[in-house]
């Protein structure tokens, strides 16, 4: 089952659950990222594990579906800057590993086109696509950095 199905059918299910949801997103996205653990925790069970990020994409998504005039179906600046973060680390971990004549023949122009995806994310309040935009993003980096190491140590 989908993350956004199961949330959709504990809220419907629950008003405890519905009034949670709706309080979170009346104080922030910020409110909502954070209390993602409770909802995994009701959602999953021993057949069925949900991961915390297909939960939060989902939260986010449903906040700027069924309320969108509240604070967390605005995009979220710091939420996004945080997965950059996360992201710009693990292509550093990498970059540290390169040799100089690696780094010369480095070419990260593949990144260029998930760039353009993750803006038009950001523009259309889209977490989930800015998720992915940023993911390709990042294995685009990383292969990058790969055929540079196998270009450069054959030089």
């Amino acid at each position: 089952m989908k993350a956004r199905t199961a949330l959709l059918e504990l809220f419907k299910e629950s008003s405890i659950w519905r009034a949670f949801f709706r309080s979170c997103c009346e104080t922030s996205a910020f409110r909502v990222l954070s209390q993602v653990w409770q909802f995994c925790d009701e959602l999953n069970d021993p057949d069925h594990k949900l991961q915390a990020d297909e939960v939060e994409d989902a939260l986010l998504g449903l906040a700027r579906e069924l309320l969108p005039d509240t604070p967390a179906a605005q995009w979220d600046a710091e939420w996004a800057n945080d997965l950059c973060k996360d992201a710009l680390a693990r292509l550093s971990e990498r970059y540290i590993e390169l040799s100089t004549a690696d780094k010369e023949v480095l070419d990260l122009s593949a990144q260029e086109v998930w760039d353009e995806r993750m803006y038009g994310a950001g523009l259309a309040n889209d977490p989930v696509a800015f998720r992915v935009a940023l993911d390709g993003w990042t294995r685009a980096g990383l292969e990058a950095m790969e055929r540079s190491r196998i270009r450069g140590g054959a030089a």
